[in-house]
């Protein structure tokens, strides 16, 4: 008995020497999160027929194997993922191929909300800080159609959450302040002149298509290690590589890398372009971009049919081309539509003022900056 009361006593000798040292001592700081040169987030929209059709769990698979190959060198890869159920999950991407889970949410917001968008890019900052951000936007597009989600902060571009989506102008909100160096659009009729022009204070670079992409999106196996190295011209050209070397219908891409810095100029020169412009000839309309009703046709063969100035034309091409840092398009989209033109951006070919009016267009910059300037916009 008096041995079990001595080991008694000094147990309790212990357990108040280590109480004491924790109550005296300061508490030992967390750990601090490595920063890494670049965060690369993959914002996955995938509440529609893409998900449903497995084409989100396909691409992270192959964003598994790129990093299991080595591919994120000193960045990170973190996904937003958004289930074909609705559920959403940040989740990243480890060195060796795995899934973390950083933080779930809840339904509160939808993932095409500006809300949800900023919340989202804020958490990746707390568990994945780095000296540098860029950001893939994974999901449906439909370039500068102004008829998805109305906020209340802001006047159908990205994403299709169940039945909603982001309008561009929402998009730009969103990605204020972001600083992030290039924005990656995988989805489809993105590389609109109004949508960059929108972007163009939100990021330096975006990579994107004029036309419909396949279904498949980007190679990601292939272009992470691009991406995760600020390589955007070449994860742009590799994917139009993937898609070129293949036959028929799959042989079907268009991909361009837009200079937002450019965009300023361009205006400008787009602008006094349109004040003396002439009207399409009859019956005659630019290379369209889209099959069945088109919204999107290149703007360099828009600018070449209505312009009355020579030198105006010859200064706007110079400004293209100091914006358009790449530019390569198959020969046919789906095997069905011709492209015998493609600059690398695509526009609203404004005939009337009831094009100004359609689908929200005259809510963009440069539908009031730039295509106001029309004769006939008026």
């Amino acid at each position: 008995m008096k041995k079990l009361l001595a080991i008694m006593a000094l147990v309790a000798t212990v357990v108040t020497a280590c109480g004491d040292s924790h109550k005296d001592g300061p508490t030992p700081p967390a750990p601090p999160v490595k920063e890494v040169a670049r965060t690369l987030v993959v914002y996955m929209v995938a509440n529609n027929d893409l998900g449903q059709r497995g084409w989100d769990d396909a691409d992270i698979s192959e964003m598994r194997a790129a990093a299991a190959s080595g591919g994120l060198a000193d960045g990170r890869l973190v996904v937003m993922h958004q289930s074909p159920e609705g559920v959403s999950v940040l989740k990243e991407i480890n060195a060796g191929g795995g899934v973390d889970t950083l933080r779930m949410y809840d339904n509160s917001d939808p993932s095409v909300s500006i809300a949800r968008m900023k919340r989202v890019l804020d958490d990746v900052r707390e568990f994945a800080p780095a000296r540098d951000y860029a950001l893939v936007l994974w999901s449906h597009g439909t370039g500068w159609l102004q008829d998805g989600m109305h906020e209340p902060s802001v006047n159908k571009a990205f994403g299709l959450d169940g039945t909603r989506q982001m309008n561009v102008t929402s998009l730009a909100e969103a990605l204020k302040g972001q600083n992030l160096s290039f924005v990656y659009f995988d989805c489809c009729l993105m590389a609109s002149v109004e949508v960059a022009y929108e972007l163009r204070h939100a990021t330096p670079l975006i990579a994107a298509s004029a036309t419909e992409l396949p279904n498949a999106g980007m190679p990601y196996d292939e272009n992470i290690s691009m991406l995760i190295q600020g390589r955007l011209a070449d994860a742009a050209s590799n994917t139009f590589r993937y898609y070129n070397e293949m036959s028929g219908s799959g042989r079907t891409c268009t991909m361009s890398v837009i200079d937002t810095r450019g965009l300023d100029r361009l205006a400008d020169a787009t602008r006094r372009l349109y004040a003396t412009a002439k009207p399409l000839p009859t019956g005659t309309m630019p290379q369209p971009f889209e099959r069945g009703t088109c919204r999107h046709y290149d703007l360099a063969h828009y600018a070449e049919l209505i312009a009355s100035d020579s030198e105006a034309l010859a200064d706007w091409q110079e400004a293209l081309d100091k914006t358009v840092v790449y530019a390569n398009a198959t020969p046919k989209i789906f095997n069905t539509l011709n492209i015998y033109r493609h600059c690398g951006l695509s526009t609203n070919a404004v005939t009337s003022p009831d094009d100004m009016d359609t689908r929200g267009y005259s809510s963009l910059q440069w539908a009031s900056d730039v295509a106001s300037a029309l004769p006939w916009a008026k």
